[in-house]
């Protein structure tokens, strides 16, 4: 509801070529995560037993999962805004 009120109200039917698009940019963010969290449980098992160390690897774990997700909206808003739907 957010999305269509940004764009001035109104709904455009997507194409299937940026349906697509879409699900390839959602699949790809989800395998970006799913790497950060591989990679956080490696991390927190290196911090031992520090609990500041380990703090700051989930607030940078954190960090790095929005940047993904931001990067991800952005890319899916770009393509439904593409009107012609060529990508």
């Amino acid at each position: 509801m957010e999305r269509l009120a940004a764009r001035g109200g109104q709904s455009r039917a997507l194409t299937g070529q940026q349906k697509q698009a879409i699900a390839e940019a959602e699949n790809k963010a989800k395998a970006g995560i799913a790497e950060l969290e591989i990679m956080l449980a490696s991390r927190l098992a290196g911090a031992g037993e520090d609990p500041e160390k380990a703090a700051q690897i989930k607030n940078n774990h954190q960090r790095e999962v929005e940047k993904i997700r931001e990067k991800a909206e952005e890319e899916k808003e770009r393509i439904r805004q593409d009107s012609a739907g060529e990508l």
